[in-house]
């Protein structure tokens, strides 16, 4: 049970050691209503992996002496429009692009149960008048945007980024309704996804594997690696793996997440033949779908091996008993034809009032209203109606 009443202190400082910050963390972890991604493993393992040039802090919230709230901050000079300075504050991610690009989702302040309005509200409370070295926080892929939308910022403005839709599966409504999955699915998803299957069955059984060990689970990831990879450089994209740190990252998560059941590496084979592989996070019910592979030439037109792949995995975690198959933030077609429900996930800004901020503004809404205007002068499409992403449509 949360306390709702008591004497609220916020306090920011350097990371303590990381095994005494384990203990801390995980203490509030069991009181909370937490991510995947807010858990001491994706936490600890960032930790860990960051390069020791950054710094970041940590940021408690403590009432009467218990602490309720835990936060990383990192700190970085930020650039925009070639001219703009920011000093930006991130919110369990560093500003770099090349260390965020591990993407957390679902993300906010580590929060005591029923405490995430009071917690917010700290964070903002203490940064606005005990800080003043900083001109914004991000806010990235916010789990429960709607928390922030409440907090008085005082002279402080909350600007939205982006907001994308979160497609989910309901692995519990699946259960109660029979375990049919694919008779709740659209009938030309219902179509594809059986002649897919058809299609790879020539060529063999079809077979779920889930990784046993955490050998085997490497050799999963690196199979997953390079399928991955080929696509993306294929288009002449580096693709994700690509990047040293991403790839360290997850070799570390793997290794510690596998012992602790919370990674889920699944492979699909028609007989002997790869069909593709997913990368999966599991934490009180809810699988993350978070990367995958495939080969998409195995037997051509009519192979759909991420629907297939998607289709019997949301099968296999509805019979292991989990509770709900989430296919992340993002609104590609095949996430939308392979869900049941959906729900908001938010990047969001907390700006300062800064006169450069209402210049950048203004700008950002004038350029908006032109977009807007453009389809009607040129009959095309709005060129900044969507956020684009690196989705693999299967």
């Amino acid at each position: 049970m949360s306390r709702q009443t008591g004497e609220v202190a916020v306090s920011l400082g350097e990371l303590p050691p990381l095994t005494q910050l384990q203990q801390v963390w995980q203490e509030l972890e069991a009181r909370a209503e937490s991510s995947f991604f807010q858990s001491w493993l994706w936490i600890g393992v960032w930790l860990e992996s960051l390069p020791k040039a950054v710094a970041p802090q940590l940021l408690k919230v403590e009432r009467d002496g218990v602490t309720i709230g835990l936060g990383i901050l990192s700190s970085r000079l930020v650039v925009r429009h070639g001219l703009l300075r920011s000093r930006a504050l991130f919110l369990n991610d560093t500003g770099d692009s090349s260390l965020d690009e591990i993407t957390i989702e679902h993300n906010g302040m580590l929060a005591e149960r029923g405490s995430d309005g009071i917690v917010a509200q700290a964070l903002v409370n203490y940064l606005l008048r005990k800080q003043s070295g900083w001109d914004e926080l991000f806010l990235d892929g916010l789990g429960k945007p709607g928390i922030f939308e409440t907090v008085d910022l005082g002279h402080a403005q909350l600007r939205s980024i982006s907001r994308r839709a979160c497609h989910y599966v309901d692995l519990n409504g699946l259960r109660q309704s029979g375990g049919d999955y694919l008779s709740l699915l659209g009938k030309n998803t219902r179509y594809t996804i059986r002649r897919s299957m058809r299609a790879y069955e020539k060529l063999g059984k079809l077979h779920l594997h889930e990784a046993a060990s955490v050998p085997q689970a490497h050799e999963f990831l690196e199979r997953l690696r390079y399928f991955h990879q080929n696509y993306w450089q294929q288009k002449g994209m580096p693709g994700s793996f690509a990047n040293t740190f991403f790839s360290d990252f997850h070799a570390r998560l793997v290794e510690r997440g596998f012992v602790e059941r919370a990674i889920q590496m699944l492979r699909l084979t028609a007989g002997s033949h790869e069909i593709g592989y997913l990368y999966n996070f599991v934490y009180r019910g809810r699988v993350y779908n978070y990367q995958s592979g495939f080969d998409y030439d195995l037997v051509g037109a009519h192979g759909r091996p991420g629907l297939v792949c998607h289709a019997l995995a949301i099968e296999q975690n509805e019979r292991n008993g989990n509770m709900l198959y989430d296919l992340m933030a993002g609104d590609s077609d095949y996430k939308r034809n392979l869900a049941t429900h959906s729900e908001w996930m938010a990047w969001e800004v907390i700006q300062q009032a800064r006169f450069k901020f209402r210049v950048e503004n203004m700008l950002r809404s004038i350029k908006h209203r032109l977009q807007r205007k453009a389809p009607m002068l040129e009959g095309g499409s709005n060129p900044g109606s969507s956020v684009a992403t690196q989705e693999v449509v299967p």
